[in-house]
């Protein structure tokens, strides 16, 4: 007899889904896994559930946060966080202590993810010595309060020596358990933890470990450890360029199965291998001082940030009718834009720009052109991406969006304006004057300014490039290119400080 539970589900050919949910999953196959899990819960929400549906609802809800995990959609509608929540919420109701402390220990990692690094590792520490979860999920909690410590801010003694006692302790736990794939691992989160210390030298030999222990695995497991052996390439000017070259590699891999989250990993580390060779000598400690020839002070970088935070609008994301994806030299805008429309954001994608000065080598045949490619690359339909590749302005972005959303049936009440992080509030401007029927929302990756600097590489251009587009911000309005908006006194005092200090490149002539 097939035992049935809520309102007659074949519970026994749900548990074997999940499975093969599993394994997609693992293949990096997000979309069969998604399909399969979704499929189970449409039927036990539409026929009742009793405990075991209830629990297999929990179980898929997981398998479903992980696959949004690995895509790196963490946060908003029908991520990973708010699928664990509902995950938990099943668990919860079943007092179901181990189940509920995993996914625990899942949140704890997606605010890693998100660089919560202190609450994270606050985290993994108490679940560590969480005796509702076995030996093996403990022993990974231990591991990951190591990467979490090996993150955040700068190295000391005292923290260096903290990570290195817990991966360390996880690697004996992990070998004690006969676990050879999580011996790996943690291999190569110490290694990566005695790099960001100062000590390549280890972090080299211990990534030789990883990688002769290393069982080839899932596409996922590959780039973590191409990434991981890559970067510590790198850091010895004798591998930088075979370093690089992985680098390459890793990402086109990373890109082809849509792991998100590594995509941007990997795109951060040419800019630290960028800015190592005007690094100060070593201090004493063995550790090199982050300082760059030329760069801004800490005063200019304080008005920067306070520039960088009026360009930025503060919408809350919500679904509208079509996006526009504006297009420039950063190729964030179409990774944002592709994440966004995964998470069910819009239907249609409309990617707007031609070719300037500053991209026509980089994106040959137009910004929008590659743009397009690349979000179809990490899994947007392509007939869901309209292109315009003549625009050469922001005005020409709204404009000419809006004339071939049109042409194509779209007439959209409410609009989203993806753009670079500074670029939200003259987009937004622009949009108000020459579109004015429609509800504007503004977006753009959601990046910390340090962040934002470390991926770009060159500190002054991106303080060049905040001060031009506040002073667009500023003046476009009086030649009736936008609508005018308050600018606070502090920030045209930040702003008059950084022109007289020089950061005057971008500026209109």
């Amino acid at each position: 007899m097939v035992p049935a539970y809520g309102g007659g589900i074949d519970t026994d050919s749900w548990v074997d889904d999940i499975d093969r949910a599993r394994l997609y999953a693992d293949r990096q196959d997000f979309q069969s896994a998604s399909r399969l899990m979704h499929r189970w819960l449409v039927r036990a929400e539409h026929a009742g559930s009793d405990e075991k549906a209830v629990y297999l609802s929990g179980q898929s809800l997981v398998v479903l946060g992980n696959v949004q995990r690995d895509q790196g959609i963490l946060h908003g509608p029908q991520s990973a966080g708010s699928v664990y929540r509902q995950a938990l919420a099943c668990f919860k109701s079943l007092r179901a202590d181990r189940r509920q402390a995993q996914v625990e220990l899942l949140v704890a990692v997606l605010a890693e993810m998100s660089g919560g690094l202190e609450e994270s590792a606050r985290r993994y520490g108490a679940l560590a010595e969480d005796e509702r979860l076995g030996a093996l999920d403990r022993a990974r909690a231990r591991l990951w309060i190591g990467t979490a410590l090996s993150k955040s801010s700068r190295p000391t003694d005292d923290r260096t020596g903290a990570t290195v006692a817990a991966i360390t302790r996880a690697i004996q736990d992990f070998e004690a358990l006969d676990e050879p794939g999580e011996w790996t691992v943690s291999h190569q989160k110490l290694a990566l933890a005695y790099l960001s210390a100062g000590n390549p030298a280890k972090a080299a030999e211990v990534i030789d470990i990883a990688a002769t222990g290393h069982q080839l695995g899932s596409p996922l497991q590959q780039v973590r450890l191409s990434t991981a052996q890559a970067h510590v390439l790198c850091s010895d000017s004798a591998g930088r360029e075979s370093g690089l070259a992985l680098l390459d590699q890793t990402y086109i891999l990373a890109e082809k199965f849509g792991l998100a989250h590594q995509m941007g990993s990997i795109k951060r580390i040419p800019a630290e291998i960028e800015a190592q060779p005007r690094r100060q000598k070593s201090q004493p400690t063995g550790r090199n001082s982050v300082t760059m020839t030329a760069a801004p002070t800490n005063e200019q970088l304080e008005d920067a940030l306070v520039i960088w935070k009026y360009h930025q609008m503060g919408h809350e994301l919500k679904p509208v009718d079509a996006a526009i994806g504006l297009g420039s030299h950063d190729l964030g805008v179409a990774d944002y834009a592709a994440e966004l429309y995964r998470r069910e954001y819009f239907p249609v994608l409309v990617f707007s720009g031609g070719n300037s000065p500053t991209t026509k080598d980089r994106f040959p045949r137009g910004e929008a052109v590659h743009y397009k490619e690349h979000a179809v690359s990490l899994g947007v339909p392509a007939d869901a991406i309209l292109i315009d590749a003549a625009a050469a302005n922001t005005g020409q972005n709204i404009s000419l969006s809006r004339d071939l959303l049109g042409n194509s049936g779209f007439v959209p009440d409410r609009v989203m304006l993806i753009s670079k992080p500074y670029m939200e509030r003259r987009a937004y401007a622009t949009c108000r004057k020459l579109w004015p029927e429609v509800q504007v929302v503004c977006a753009s990756e959601p990046l910390k300014f340090d962040d934002y600097i470390s991926g770009i590489g060159d500190a002054k251009l991106v303080l060049d490039m905040l001060v031009g587009d506040l002073q667009r911000v500023i003046e476009y309005p009086k030649q009736g290119f936008a609508v005018a908006q308050e600018v606070p006194a502090e920030v045209l005092a930040a702003l008059a400080r950084l022109i007289a200090a020089g950061f005057t490149s971008r500026l209109l002539s």
